[in-house]
């Protein structure tokens, strides 16, 4: 056998061996890429956990009546206050209308409310069900005159305030307004709450959508805590844009 045969047969030999173990041992396929993570419309910050955390965000609603295209309104319901005046009092102090949702338990609550009349704010009291004629009369007492009740179950209070003149706020926004019209009712419903969570870009975001709401449908109500982030957002917002009003909680009244 000569040094070519050799050769021929080493060659044949190796790749023989290659296709053997090629066959045996097929390469790894690559990895699979993981997905980019979509990137946040706005830092979260931490999630809020109190009565309002498991609403939804924006309450589902059709444009509203007699809608007139111009400014967009929004109308800041401030609930629950009455924890604690120093903590709240810069809120409550804010440099345009608000909507005081009182805690009638709440360890601050009289000072609280008699906060709000000197600053000519409307108040509401935060109830389960419509109040008796003992409570009535003990918060007047406690707390001075009041707008309405501010409510997360609104169904629980027709039969008793019905024809009242008392306003009932629906913290919820899912109420059917028709059935408040039947009682004679004056309600305001939640369209947006701004603050599910505690960062101002995120409450800033919550705010630009409630502005574009207030365009399409007209006056727009928010759902907001006493914190000093909600007051920085919506301080921020208006001396950025000229063409956003506050206006009181009573303009939004069956609109």
């Amino acid at each position: 056998m000569n040094a070519r045969s050799i050769f021929w047969m080493l060659l044949a030999a190796f790749a023989f061996w290659a296709f053997a173990y090629g066959a045996l041992h097929p390469p790894k396929p690559p990895p699979i890429p993981q997905p980019t993570a979509l990137p946040r419309l706005a830092p979260s910050g931490p999630a809020r956990r109190d009565l309002f955390s498991n609403d939804p965000v924006i309450a589902g609603r059709t444009p509203r009546r007699g809608f007139i295209p111009g400014p967009a309104r929004l109308v800041a319901m401030v609930g629950l206050c009455g924890a604690s005046l120093a903590g709240e009092r810069a809120v409550l102090d804010a440099p345009f209308p608000i909507g005081v949702i009182l805690d009638p338990r709440a360890r601050d609550a009289r000072r609280v409310a008699a906060f709000a009349h000197a600053r000519g704010e409307e108040l509401f009291i935060q109830v389960d069900r419509a109040p008796n004629a003992s409570e009535l009369k003990r918060w007047r007492r406690a707390f001075g005159g009041f707008l309405g009740f501010a409510t997360r179950h609104p169904d629980r209070a027709i039969a008793t305030l019905a024809g009242s003149t008392f306003v009932l706020f629906d913290e919820r926004g899912a109420s059917d307004p028709r059935a408040f019209a039947r009682a004679e009712i004056r309600t305001i419903r939640r369209d947006v709450r701004i603050d599910d969570r505690d960062s101002v870009p995120y409450i800033t975001y919550m705010l630009e959508q409630a502005t574009a709401l207030a365009r399409r449908r007209g006056i727009v109500v928010l759902l907001m805590r006493p914190r000093a982030n909600d007051l920085t957002a919506i301080e921020r917002l208006l001396r950025r844009r000229h063409d956003v009003q506050f206006v009181q909680p009573a303009t939004a009244e069956r609109v």
